[in-house]
C-alpha cells in the first residue's frame, strides 16, 4: 500500500491541472442538491456580450473538459471574446459531490430537469439577462436537446451541440471498450472510471488502437495534454445513468429512464437555432446520427468539423475540444455563431422595450 500511495502522488503531481475560472458558484436545485458551476468572466477590452454562455460536459467528464490549460479550454477562451461563460459540475461529478447512495440513482434526467434548470435560472439571476446559449459536447449537447424536448428551453437564446448523435445506429461499435462489461450493469452500481483513470493516465493514448480511434485521431491530440485531462476530467458514472445509456444503445433510443418521454420524438419542430456540429472520424457521434437533428430543428445549422469545410484535418470526437488546432479552428466557428445570436437576442428584446 506505500508502494501505491506514493505512486499516485507521483502522477498526481505531474498531471493534476488548476482551474482557469474565476468564481465558483454553488447552485441549488429543486430537490436540494447544490451543483457547482464555474464562471469565466469576459476579458477586458473585447466585445462585451449580452447574453452569458452554458458549457456542459459529455458523460464520464466533468467541467474540466472546457476548463482546461492553454491553449485548450472553450470557457475561458470563449471569455476572452466577451462572453461571461459558465461550466457547469453536473450532479455526482468533479465539485458537484453527491452521498454514494444518492449518487447510484443519477439519471441522464436529473442532470437535464434539475442541474440544468437551476443553473439556467442563476444564470440570468447573476448576470441579468434575459435567456442564456448553451454549448453541449457529446451528452452535453443531449442534454440541450432534452430540455427542448422537455420545454424546459424557455430560456434558451442559441446552442451549439458538438459530436452529440441522436441514438447510437452502430450499437455497441460506439464505445467497444465498455461492450465486454455490458451485462454487469444488472449487478454493478456504475462505472468507476475516476480513480482508475487517475491510476492509468500515465500509459493511456501511448499505443494507437481501433477502439481509440472511436473516441479521437491520435495524431491530431498532443497525447501529453489528453493524459493530464484524462487525469482530472473522467468521472464515474452512477448505475442509474449507466443503465439508461445501455438502453440506448441496445435500441438506438434517446428517451427518458422510465420510458415515457421520447426525447427524439419530442424535439420535432423546436424553434431554437442550434448549431450541430459533427467530426468525418468521430466514432461514437457518427455523423448520420448527429444529422438526425437536423430535419427536427427547423432553424438548425451543421458544421462538418473536417477538410470539406476548409479545416486542416478530419477531426474525431474528443478533437472537437482538444484537437492540436481546435481553437484555431473550432472555437472560433462557435463564438461568430454564439455572437451572430447574441446580437439577434438583444436586437429582438430592444425592439421589444421600444415597441411596448
Amino acid at each position: 500500500m506505500p508502494l501505491l500511495g506514493l505512486y499516485k502522488e507521483i502522477v498526481r503531481r505531474r498531471y493534476e491541472t488548476t482551474t482557469r475560472a474565476d468564481e465558483i458558484h454553488r447552485v441549488p436545485c429543486a430537490d436540494g442538491v447544490r451543483v457547482a458551476v464555474k464562471r469565466f468572466l469576459p476579458q477586458p477590452k473585447t466585445v462585451q456580450r449580452k447574453l452569458p454562455v452554458l458549457c456542459v460536459p459529455g458523460l464520464g467528464a466533468d467541467s474540466t473538459n472546457f476548463d482546461a490549460p492553454e491553449p485548450y479550454g472553450l470557457a475561458p477562451w470563449l471569455a476572452g471574446q466577451g462572453f461571461d461563460t459558465w461550466a457547469i459540475d453536473l450532479r455526482g461529478t468533479g465539485l458537484s459531490k453527491l452521498p454514494y447512495r444518492k449518487w447510484l440513482g443519477v439519471t441522464f434526467d436529473d442532470f437535464v430537469g434539475l442541474d440544468l434548470v437551476a443553473a439556467v435560472s442563476h444564470l440570468c439571476s447573476k448576470t441579468g439577462a434575459p435567456g442564456v446559449m448553451m454549448v453541449g459536447h457529446s451528452m452535453g449537447g443531449l442534454a440541450l436537446y432534452a430540455m427542448l424536448a422537455r420545454q424546459e428551453g424557455a430560456r434558451l437564446r442559441a446552442g451549439v451541440t458538438l459530436g452529440s448523435p441522436l441514438g447510437f445506429p452502430q450499437g455497441w461499435q460506439a464505445m467497444p471498450l465498455l461492450k465486454p462489461l455490458r451485462g454487469l450493469g444488472d449487478f454493478a452500481p456504475g462505472l468507476h472510471l475516476g480513480p482508475l483513470s487517475q491510476l492509468v493516465a500515465p500509459l493511456a493514448l501511448r499505443f494507437d488502437s481501433a477502439a481509440i480511434r472511436r473516441f479521437l485521431v491520435l495524431d491530431n491530440v498532443d497525447t501529453r495534454m489528453a493524459r493530464r485531462l484524462m487525469y482530472r476530467a473522467a468521472q464515474s458514472i452512477p448505475r442509474g445513468l449507466m443503465l439508461q445509456f445501455r438502453e440506448w444503445i441496445d435500441r438506438d433510443a434517446f428517451r427518458s429512464a422510465d420510458g415515457e418521454l421520447d426525447y427524439r420524438a419530442r424535439l420535432a419542430g423546436c424553434a431554437l437555432p442550434v448549431l450541430v456540429v459533427g467530426a468525418p472520424h468521430d466514432g461514437v457521434a457518427r455523423l448520420d446520427a448527429v444529422r438526425r437533428a437536423l430535419p427536427l430543428l427547423p432553424h438548425a445549422r451543421f458544421l462538418l468539423a473536417g477538410r470539406d469545410e476548409g479545416l486542416s484535418t478530419d477531426y474525431g470526437h474528443i478533437d472537437l475540444l482538444f484537437g492540436r488546432r481546435a481553437h484555431q479552428e473550432v472555437f472560433p466557428r462557435v463564438a461568430e455563431y454564439l455572437a451572430e445570436h447574441d446580437a439577434i437576442a438583444t436586437s429582438v428584446r430592444r425592439l421589444r422595450v421600444v415597441g411596448g
